[in-house]
């Protein structure tokens, strides 16, 4: 979902990459992907969220704090593109669980069809993606067996995520660079289209890239991550330009960093996740100012199976939050129970 570069960076954190195993056809095809289920909790989800235990399609009008749900069923077909055209193709459902909704109230994604594109590798070193494209911008990603996070960060709110377009690659000499268009929509704009470069030096990996929503808004995006101490860290680093002012007045500006580490002993990992916002009067996060913890301790039975317990905290500025009576409040705690497989 990345490009190389970007994903063996992002692997030395997050959950093991999909095992895949081999099915035979005229052609060598990949079957991978995922399922992560679970228990929700959490505080100041509003007055009107749907139950879903509620039988008949839930309760408009009933307050939950809590909810059961798959959070993720994918299954990836892929072939590799080194005798010149390959493809990813992937269907299924994804929760898109954040750290701002705590699993309560959120609204999945369609069952069916979620990305997929061709790769044509024309030259060594050089390849061209066209389809519904996985965006490079961002440390995490929208499965959650992919994340060491049961939820998405709030920076993640901000980000492109999955989208018609095309895209050129070019690797060489270590380094990975890509351009490309897209039909991505946001606010005014129904094009967009990107740029970046990946890499490492020393001891250290990183991608940047700038991307941009034509007429509407420029994002840029800074990923590093290294070990310090045998310990994986990493850095996602946001900063959001709108072309015009919601209103008269108000912010065109907006920044956020996510910081990782994910130490770990034995079968147990205890990832933490701190994110620091600042969007003030610009409406990108909807947050003004907000803070952001989250720590989740993580058992892996085996390479492909995980249980893990999750608890995350977020303290805004302004009250963005309401409680079942509808009372604004500034703060939400967040309580999650999962388990996972990947295949």
């Amino acid at each position: 979902m990345r490009n190389k570069l970007l994903a063996a960076s992002v692997g030395a954190l997050v959950a093991p990459a999909a095992f895949g195993g081999a099915i035979t056809t005229t052609a060598d095809i990949t079957l991978s992907g995922g399922m992560t289920a679970g228990y929700f909790y959490s505080t100041n989800t509003g007055s009107s969220n749907e139950d879903p235990n509620n039988g008949n399609g839930g309760n408009e009008n009933k307050y939950s704090d809590d909810e059961y749900q798959v959070s993720d069923f994918m299954v990836e077909l892929s072939a590799d593109a080194a005798n010149g055209v390959g493809f990813v193709g992937a269907f299924g459902t994804m929760a898109a669980i954040t750290v701002l909704d705590g699993g309560v109230g959120n609204t999945p994604y369609a069952n069916d069809f979620q990305y997929g594109w061709l790769t044509v590798a024309p030259v060594e070193g050089v390849t061209i993606e066209a389809g519904k494209l996985a965006t490079n911008v961002g440390y995490e990603v929208t499965p959650s067996y992919a994340n060491p996070h049961a939820t998405i960060a709030a920076l993640w709110g901000g980000q492109p995520v999955y989208y018609p377009g095309v895209r050129l690659n070019y690797e060489t000499s270590g380094m990975g660079f890509y351009v490309e268009a897209n039909d991505d929509t946001l606010g005014t704009a129904d094009t967009a289209w990107a740029a970046g470069v990946s890499g490492g030096a020393a001891a250290l990996d990183y991608s940047l890239s700038f991307y941009s929503y034509n007429g509407y808004k420029q994002l840029v995006d800074v990923i590093v991550s290294t070990e310090v101490a045998g310990v994986p860290v990493a850095a996602n680093f946001d900063y959001h330009k709108l072309e015009d002012a919601p209103s008269a007045g108000a912010d065109d500006t907006a920044w956020g960093v996510a910081l990782y580490v994910t130490p770990a002993i034995g079968s147990i990992e205890i990832p933490v996740r701190v994110e620091f916002l600042d969007d003030g009067s610009s409406g990108v996060y909807g947050v003004d100012s907000a803070t952001t913890f989250t720590v989740t301790p993580t058992y892996r039975y085996t390479e492909n199976g995980f249980v893990r317990a999750e608890l995350s905290y977020v303290s805004s500025d302004v009250a963005i939050f309401h409680d079942e009576d509808g009372v604004a409040e500034d703060t939400k705690t967040s309580f999650a129970v999962q388990a996972g497989f990947t295949f």
